[in-house]
């Protein structure tokens, strides 16, 4: 992809009017027609916003009355790759001229990468854009947005905006924890207690396979619970409730309580660490079991239901969606 070269100097004298005291949440409201969020936040991070002549690069910093602010951003952008339109299966949960809400199969990458430039979910999604003769409301949707991400082995609900401010909206929904987001998930192990809350931060672990790890000091707090819905035959089925929206947080926070979801090969326990000898075969199980039904690139969790306020007509919405067939599968193998 081609590059270039972007030079801007902006300046704003902050007015606690705005009522956006945080740097990156005012700088937002000022330049949101010129950049999107992730790239005023780079901005920051790398040192091009001065604030009465001193450099700051903590997007959080709390602005003042009369405080002069001054961007300089010089920094070189990839120009986007062109979407390609693809025809895929997907299921449509809901859809109006703002919101679009679909029920992700596993295996499906959501956005393209430099690996990946076709077959993902925005890629069906530009499709549906491009066909949409009778579908009037999906119409209005010009470009896709995606409000939150699940991994590509998972499975469930992921919601899809018309335009950057309904991501905004929803993402500082996020942030309140407005939105409620629950999952299921089969886990090698019985686990004896019947509910499990599990506090603590995590951040990424540095050249290893992008993995997740939990942290005393660095990383932002997140909370996730664990309710058991049935105990099956070496392994357990979860309701999973995260009330943050932290990478892999319910794969991260079941290894450190001592358990895998079936088939996370990322996140799995070393053998030599289990003490409960049932764990050890339930996993031996899960491995026999995904090379006999061919379904090795998926793991045992989907996002089943999700509750939001909508970012327009401000009414209460919740969606659910049915486990895919292979859970399903699995359970009834497992009872």
């Amino acid at each position: 992809m081609p590059k270039k070269i972007i030079r801007k100097y902006y300046k704003f004298i902050f007015n606690n009017k705005s009522g956006y005291a945080r740097l990156d949440n005012y700088l937002i409201e000022k330049l949101t027609k010129m950049y999107t969020r992730t790239i005023i936040q780079k901005i920051i991070r790398l040192g091009n916003v001065y604030i009465n002549k001193t450099k700051i690069k903590n997007k959080k910093h709390f602005l003042k009355s009369k405080d002069l602010i001054e961007i300089f951003t010089l920094y070189i952008n990839q120009e986007e790759a062109i979407l390609k339109c693809e025809k895929l299966n997907l299921s449509i949960i809901y859809e109006d001229e703002y919101l679009l809400i679909i029920n992700k199969q596993f295996n499906l990458v959501v956005h393209p990468g430099t690996s990946n430039q076709e077959g993902t979910l925005l890629n069906g999604i530009k499709y549906l854009l491009e066909t949409a003769e009778t579908r009037i409301q999906l119409k209005q949707l010009k470009k896709p947005y995606l409000a939150n991400r699940i991994d590509k082995e998972t499975s469930g609900l992921i919601m899809v905006a018309t335009d950057e401010k309904i991501v905004q909206n929803l993402s500082k929904q996020f942030s309140l924890n407005w939105i409620k987001k629950k999952y299921i998930a089969v886990v090698n192990g019985r686990i004896k207690e019947d509910k499990i809350n599990k506090i603590s931060k995590i951040v990424k672990r540095n050249n290893i396979n992008n993995q997740m790890v939990i942290s005393r000091n660095k990383g932002k707090v997140c909370c996730s619970n664990f309710k058991v819905i049935e105990r099956l035959r070496d392994m357990t089925v979860l309701k999973c409730i995260i009330y943050s929206g932290r990478t892999h947080q319910i794969r991260v926070h079941l290894k450190e309580l001592g358990y895998t979801i079936f088939n996370d090969k990322k996140y799995r326990i070393d053998y030599q660490k289990m003490i409960d000898n049932s764990i050890q075969y339930s996993i031996q199980y899960s491995i026999q079991y995904s090379i006999q039904s061919g379904y090795s690139k998926f793991i045992a969790l989907h996002a089943k239901s999700l509750e939001i306020i909508h970012p327009i007509f401000r009414n209460n919405l919740k969606f659910t969606s049915i486990i895919p067939f292979e859970i399903y599968l699995l359970i009834k193998l497992m009872l």
